[in-house]
């Protein structure tokens, strides 16, 4: 016959031990608690590293991060949702700079509206001065060019991102599809424009 619960030497122990000691449990409210060095907790952009390439909404499996870009303002807004996110870690695995988001220790997320839950950086647009349309982020440009280094020059979409002494936020006027020419080929132009200067 099995003895209840109460009389097995190891519930008992328990018991004992838990009226001695106290609770196995942190005690979070009045007390910080510290999660595991491997926790998985919110999702932050790292500002600094973060170069705006989107990789993170690509991969994200709870679709809790958005990318607008807004070809008007030259601004690309990366949002990340607190409340949709499920914590897996595609963000940051797959981040090209490796720093551009990390999982903090963060778990406490409670928040009143879905205005509260959500977080944005913006980085700056570069366009293409053939059609108009997104060649990527200002700081990706510069990033890719940065890895290839001398091989940057091959591209002048990257050697002219490169240079110090060009500005690219200032206005360039976009042509006409049938105005492109050979002698267009030293712009910062899409790959499909650069096909048709090629």
């Amino acid at each position: 016959m099995r003895l209840p619960a109460l009389f097995q030497f190891r519930v008992l122990k328990e018991a004992v031990t838990a009226l001695i000691s106290g609770p196995f449990t942190s005690k979070f409210p009045y007390e910080e608690h510290v999660p595991a060095e491997r926790f998985r907790g919110k999702a932050e952009y790292q500002d600094e590293y973060c170069v705006g390439c989107g990789a993170c909404a690509v991969v994200c499996p709870a679709e809790a991060m958005d990318v607008k870009d807004s070809i008007e303002n030259r601004t690309r807004e990366l949002t990340y949702h607190a409340d949709h996110c499920i914590f897996c870690g595609q963000c940051q695995a797959n981040c090209i700079t490796e720093k551009g988001i990390i999982l903090t220790h963060k778990f406490d997320l409670a928040c009143f509206s879905l205005a509260d839950c959500a977080e944005s950086i913006t980085k700056t647009l570069v366009v293409c001065q053939g059609c108009g349309e997104v060649v990527g982020t200002r700081e990706h440009i510069k990033w890719v060019a940065g890895k290839l280094g001398p091989l940057a020059f091959s591209n002048p979409t990257l050697f002219l991102s490169s240079l110090k002494n060009i500005d690219l936020l200032d206005e360039v006027e976009t042509l006409e599809r049938g105005e492109i020419s050979r002698a267009d080929r030293l712009d910062i132009l899409c790959p499909r424009c650069r096909r048709e200067v090629v």
